[in-house]
């Protein structure tokens, strides 16, 4: 009947506009119109998802969708840029757009990040001891921070959706796309990572979360940007492609084969509260997923660094970053081709 279906979509548009409005404010934040993370009650928002209300589930889908919408903005001036330069490679256009997405999209994520969270002490490894104050021991507490348990700071959600919103958008198109060697690897990585995303954003796992998120985005710039130089130049300008592929190379060994298992050892350690005797075993349902979630994302990162590898290998061999190892038959072709 009509009152029961506006009882379900009336809050679910305000849940919709809400989360708009969010977005709104981190761009704030962002652009230096409004301080980050501040607690006062009407900056704090609802993170709980249930499934009896469906409203609590709109500020993931309205992250899909926003996600969707912004990085087709960013693909279509990519696609401008690699169409006027590439007018004799027609065949390098789709992966220079490919690599300047997410050149595009994990620089300003990085940015964002750094933006909201560079003066909170749990962000950096030095304060991880407090990476999971929130979570069980938040609820214990009543809170931590200033904000009640299973609530954000707007910009705080804000960020959080988006994140999840262009993880889940990436399931999504992987599909639409030529697969490429590790086509399984990349899928099986978007679906543990839009569940580690949307779990610990419902059960307020929001600090090791953000960590976990900064210490995935820092590596993929520099291997993107290292792409688009090694589609784009030849002779001495190629340079920028090896040189961004040796940064990256070293960024994704601190990052996510040093540093990820330090923040997986404290997620592990300090999600129980100091009176627990024997921490490494205790944990509720939703945290021994989180955790497991967490570990089964290392072995990927080994997999990936073994491909950063042989490229690194072949580059020393040829004296410069030859093409990306997880590229396709065709795409080895046309390097050829162009060489």
């Amino acid at each position: 009947s009509p009152p029961v279906v506006m009882a379900v979509v009336a809050p679910c548009l305000h849940a919709a506009w809400e989360t708009v409005g969010d977005i709104y404010i981190l761009l704030e934040v962002v652009v230096g119109l409004r301080k980050p993370l501040r607690t006062e009650p009407d900056n704090i928002v609802l993170t709980e998802v249930s499934l009896s209300k469906p409203e609590s589930i709109v500020p993931l889908a309205v992250g899909l969708v926003v996600a969707l919408a912004y990085t087709r903005v960013i693909e279509f001036i990519g696609l401008l840029i690699a169409k006027a330069y590439f007018v004799s490679r027609p065949k390098k256009v789709e992966p220079f757009v490919s690599a300047w997405c997410e050149a595009i999209y994990f620089s300003i994520q990085i940015f964002i990040s750094l933006r909201l969270f560079w003066d909170v002490q749990w962000f950096w490894p030095s304060g991880w001891t407090y990476s999971m104050d929130d979570g069980r021991k938040g609820i214990i507490a009543n809170g931590v921070g200033g904000i009640p348990p299973y609530h954000a700071t707007r910009d705080m959600r804000a960020y959080y959706v988006c994140e999840f919103g262009y993880y889940a958008a990436m399931f999504l198109i992987i599909f639409t796309k030529k697969r490429k060697k590790d086509f399984w690897e990349m899928v099986f990585h978007h679906v543990v990572t839009s569940f580690l995303i949307s779990l610990s954003y419902a059960f307020w796992h929001h600090r090791i979360g953000v960590i976990v998120m900064l210490l995935h985005n820092a590596f993929d710039p520099w291997l993107n940007i290292a792409k688009m130089a090694h589609y784009a130049f030849s002779g001495p300008l190629h340079v920028v492609a090896d040189v961004s592929f040796a940064l990256g190379a070293i960024i994704f060994l601190v990052s996510r084969l040093i540093m990820y298992p330090y923040a997986i050892y404290f997620a592990w350690m300090y999600a129980s509260p100091p009176s627990v005797e024997h921490p490494v075993w205790d944990a509720t349902g939703e945290e021994w997923v989180l955790k497991l979630l967490l570990c089964f994302l290392y072995p990927i990162h080994i997999f990936w660094f073994v491909l950063i590898l042989k490229v690194a290998k072949k580059a020393l061999l040829s004296g410069a970053v030859q093409k990306d190892e997880r590229s396709d038959s065709e795409d080895e072709v046309d390097d050829k081709k162009a060489q």
